[in-house]
């Protein structure tokens, strides 16, 4: 079975071990600085393995070598926004952890895909490739396929269908700037602005674009870690099952959609290697501004961060 390693064991990290398990997409090998929290996580979800119907490894450590022969890395450690922090003032504090962390995994996992959920996602995502060097086709974060699934949900309730039967593509940065595609979004392959009023629609991309935002300040003292580590599962069974399914995520782009040296979320092809090909997508011409305004924010706030 492949492995995955999982650095940081809060509410991300071990929910993410929770879903990998009850799939059995590969073992988990969860690690945390925090004497015993790793350990007694994965004990946790391993008694609830009989109940749940299932029998993946699971180990949990406090010592960074054991994510050796770890297939795909998730790095998951970092604090998460208070509901008046600024991404900017997010990432501070982050980096010189999320360094260190890419230090090691060169060090013990350096064939490894690895995976970011720290936030800022993208700002985040483009110092680990960075500080990696790693191809960029293995450094990628979660972003667009996070609001994708938001934008999914959101739909599927307004018309009171099953969120399985809705597709919807956002890519761009990782915050309210966002891109949702609209010619995307679709129910059972109709088109949704054929099933939903205008204004209605216009209102979930509203809400789509905040939604991060509004967990934040409706639980105070945590971010969204559910839907998250959902989304950081279906990303690692698409590399070890080796599905090439097609997801946004957040990566660093060489000329693509007219970017270069910036990490944003745009479709991709997801298999055993990591990203195997950026997939263009069409945009209107509305929705091509927005992607460039999106960028210059996220620029600039790399250059408040970086000068």
């Amino acid at each position: 079975m492949k492995r995955v390693g999982i650095i940081g064991s809060g509410n991300v990290g071990a929910n993410c071990a929770f879903f990998i398990a009850e799939h059995r997409t590969a073992s988990v090998t969860l690690v945390d600085v925090k004497e015993g929290l790793a350990t007694g996580k994965a004990l946790d979800l391993l008694e609830a393995g009989p109940i749940r119907r299932y029998d993946t490894e699971i180990h949990g450590s406090n010592d960074i070598r054991d994510i050796r022969e770890s297939e795909v890395v998730i790095i998951a450690a970092g604090r998460v926004r208070t509901p008046t922090e600024s991404r900017d003032d997010l990432y501070r504090d982050n980096a010189p952890l999320v360094v260190q962390i890419c230090e090691d995994i060169k060090r013990f996992a350096t064939p490894s895909v690895v995976i970011n959920v720290v936030e800022p996602v993208d700002m985040i995502t483009l110092l680990a490739q960075k500080t990696l060097g790693f191809d960029r086709m293995r450094v990628f974060g979660v972003g667009g396929l996070l609001s994708s699934t938001r934008l999914q949900f959101l739909v599927s309730n307004a018309l009171g269908v099953s969120p399985r039967e809705v597709t919807g593509m956002v890519i761009g940065p990782h915050r309210p700037c966002m891109v949702i595609v609209r010619s995307t979004v679709r129910v059972s392959g109709l088109p949704v602005e054929t099933l939903l009023p205008k204004g209605l629609f216009d209102a979930i991309i509203t809400e789509v674009r905040s939604a991060g935002d509004t967990i934040v300040r409706m639980a105070q003292r945590s971010s969204s870690y559910y839907a998250p580590s959902a989304a950081l599962a279906g990303l690692v069974e698409a590399i070890v099952r080796n599905t090439r399914s097609i997801m946004p995520v957040s990566m660093r782009l060489q000329g693509e959609y007219g970017v270069s040296d910036i990490a944003v979320s745009v479709p991709a092809c997801i298999g055993a290697s990591g990203v195997e090909r950026i997939v263009n997508v069409e945009m209107s011409p509305e929705e091509q501004q927005e992607f460039r305004n999106g960028i210059t924010e996220l620029r600039a706030s790399l250059a408040s961060v970086n000068g």
